[in-house]
């Protein structure tokens, strides 16, 4: 009797260890058995300084913009290159070709100038203005043929050649041309278009325009002309033009 219940307290005993074994540890009991966890501290974002110069805006690596006599002196370059390439009889052709319903206009009322006034300053921006304007809708701006066709105005260009430069020097006519687009690079590579030039014209018997002829193979030749300003498109020898202008009184500036 005694081994029986001796027995039977071993038994008791055995299963009583199982299932402390076996019972699921808490997680507060898991917690305490892991290592401490080290928190690293949070950096705050460092704040820029809006006054210190970027890397890519070092103005030692900033490349200088040239000077107007820089950009001279290559546009000079430039067009001796052009001629000595292409020949001293090269003649400056728009890059435009207008078709027959943009070709039917030209005849506009007239304005009669007031010689008592000075004349009307434009400049080329505003000539590419009209011109983008008629070759959108295939016609000039009412406002603009109300207030300039026939009127006194002034202008500054640069003397590109019409016709093959004359070995005297003497012109009967001449394209009074943009300065940016000469001094972009090869006029005769890169033709103008109708609004970047302006056909400059006497009149006939007139005393014609006189430039030194070398001058004109070798650098860019900026002049101021004044007279009557006409819009056409007209044609004359084969060239289009939309622009023209009865010159008056002439000045060459370089």
């Amino acid at each position: 009797m005694k081994k029986i219940t001796y027995l039977f307290l071993i038994l008791v005993f055995s299963l009583l260890s199982c299932s402390k074994k076996a019972a699921p540890e808490s997680p507060e009991a898991v917690q305490k058995q892991l290592p401490p966890r080290i928190e690293k501290p949070v950096k705050a974002p460092e704040k820029k300084d809006e006054n210190l110069p970027k890397k890519d805006e070092n103005p030692q690596e900033q490349k200088k913009e040239k000077t107007t006599d820089e950009k001279m002196k290559e546009a000079n370059e430039s067009i001796s290159d052009s001629f000595r390439e292409h020949g001293q009889g090269s003649v400056l052709h728009s890059s435009d070709k207008l078709n027959k319903n943009e070709m039917t206009h030209g005849r506009y009322k007239i304005n009669e100038p007031d010689y008592d006034m000075p004349p009307r300053p434009i400049e080329f921006k505003s000539l590419k203005k009209v011109y983008t304007y008629f070759r959108l809708k295939e016609k000039l701006p009412e406002p603009v043929l109300e207030s300039l066709n026939g009127s006194l105005v002034t202008m500054v260009g640069a003397v590109m050649p019409f016709e093959k430069i004359p070995e005297n020097g003497k012109f009967s006519t001449f394209w009074l041309s943009n300065p940016a687009i000469v001094m972009k690079g090869c006029v005769f590579c890169n033709p103008p278009t109708l609004g970047d030039i302006v056909y400059a014209y006497k009149d006939a018997g007139e005393i014609p325009f006189e430039f030194e002829r070398e001058k004109l193979f070798k650098q860019v030749l900026l002049v101021s002309v004044t007279g009557r300003f006409f819009f056409g498109p007209d044609t004359i020898n084969g060239q289009t033009f939309l622009n023209s202008i009865l010159v008056k009184e002439i000045k060459i500036l370089n």
